[in-house]
């Protein structure tokens, strides 16, 4: 293991957020970080996610932000060069209410 005296950016955490930010920091470029975790990638509370990625939120930044990972994760595999099993698979959501059905649309 190489051992780092400094660095211009320390992530804490191998988990799903942690990886991400150190992803697009090599992606836009910076090659002075470094990631600490304690135990395996994604061992901790990504783990129990079970690799759901919804796409649908009331909340509009949500949504976004989910869309986005989808086209990451669909793209990820072939960016990075490692086979990754990832499948889209749908899902329902129910309106119970004017109010949701209008969010629906």
């Amino acid at each position: 293991m190489a051992e780092f005296a400094q660095a211009r950016v320390v992530i804490i955490g191998g988990g799903a957020v942690g990886a991400s930010c150190l992803y697009h920091l090599a992606k836009a470029g910076w090659t002075d970080c470094l990631l600490l975790e304690k135990n395996e990638l994604t061992a901790g509370s990504t783990w129990h996610a079970a690799g759901n990625v919804p796409t649908f939120s009331s909340s509009w930044s949500i949504m976004n932000m989910q869309r986005y990972s989808a086209g990451l994760y669909r793209g990820l595999g072939e960016a990075v060069g490692y086979p990754m099993n990832y499948n889209v698979t749908g899902s329902v959501r129910l309106g119970h209410s004017d109010e949701r059905l209008f969010e629906f649309k």
